[in-house]
């Protein structure tokens, strides 16, 4: 018998992982019918777009929105099918692909689009920083300000690189402004970042916050008390080498609400984006959660 063809749309964003898509968009289309989904492409032209591409898709009864694209538009479109009933499927096609990586899909994006020929249906938790969703982490500290000072040309012609140039750039004037942290009720010790992780990586492929889980209704706080050039390389260090839970000027907890507040000027992000919640806010699980499409791996 036949298995049925259902329906999909693609959204990808042309300017994603420094313009990769040219030439595979046609490739992917065809590996995802080959796999039983018929996908209708439709490329983002602004901020927002994917949410609302994605809205209208489940609307309009699609059985799944696949999303080539970075972490950013993944996440735009995440908010567009949040608490509904249509599930997300990404394929890998930003900078970073953090999400994807979480998800246990192949880091090629045609590989991937094979691979949603046998996926499932699991209930992935999303975050929420005041009003904002989130679907891997919201942080406070310098790597916000790096993001928020990031020329969008020079990620777009560098990728990493380009993020790892600003980051050096804003690590010699950052002024380490303390970040007050309240976790269910609870005052903590201030930092100087707070990363609340639904997910353990961060920035790649680096373990941040290893036991956290996008399943378990729980959201990891890792906070980085030190000051400074040196320390911030040495816990950059540490964290590349997994060692980073270890130092005592790292502390890491459980917790299914944080507020974050800090002085005029410190920034947030989610998911690699500038956030433009103001401070103090409440960083919390959502209510709903997202269907997404997981790889079925052979047991």
């Amino acid at each position: 018998m036949t298995a049925a063809v259902r329906d999909a749309l693609l959204i990808y964003n042309p300017t994603a992982g420094r313009r990769r898509h040219r030439g595979l968009l046609g490739a992917l289309v065809a590996a995802l019918g080959a796999g039983g989904w018929r996908a209708e492409p439709a490329a983002t032209a602004a901020p927002g777009d994917a949410t609302r591409l994605a809205a209208a898709a489940a609307a309009g009864g699609a059985d799944a929105v696949f999303v080539y694209a970075g972490d950013g538009t993944v996440r735009e479109a995440a908010a567009g099918l949040l608490g509904g009933e249509v599930p997300l499927g990404i394929l890998p096609g930003g900078t970073a692909n953090v999400l994807a990586h979480a998800l246990g899909l192949p880091p090629r994006p045609l590989a991937a689009a094979r691979a949603h020929a046998r996926s499932e249906r699991r209930p992935f938790d999303v975050g929420r920083c005041g009003a904002t969703p989130f679907l891997m982490m919201a942080s406070a500290g310098l790597d916000a300000a790096v993001v928020a000072h990031l020329e969008p040309a020079l990620k777009t012609r560098l990728g990493r690189t380009g993020i790892v140039l600003q980051g050096f750039r804003e690590l010699w004037r950052y002024p380490y402004p303390p970040i007050a942290l309240t976790a269910d009720g609870r005052a903590l010790p201030p930092a100087t970042l707070a990363a609340v992780c639904n997910i353990p990586h961060y920035g790649g492929r680096f373990a941040i916050a290893p036991a956290a889980r996008w399943d378990d209704r729980r959201l990891d706080l890792v906070a980085f008390r030190g000051t400074g050039p040196r320390a911030t390389l040495a816990f950059a260090l540490a964290l590349a080498t997994g060692r980073h839970l270890a130092r005592d000027d790292v502390a890491a907890t459980v917790v299914e609400e944080v507020v974050l507040d800090a002085p005029p000027g410190a920034c947030l992000q989610v998911d690699g984006d500038p956030c433009a919640e103001p401070f103090p806010v409440t960083v919390r699980l959502a209510a709903e959660r997202l269907p997404v499409l997981v790889p079925v791996i052979d047991r």
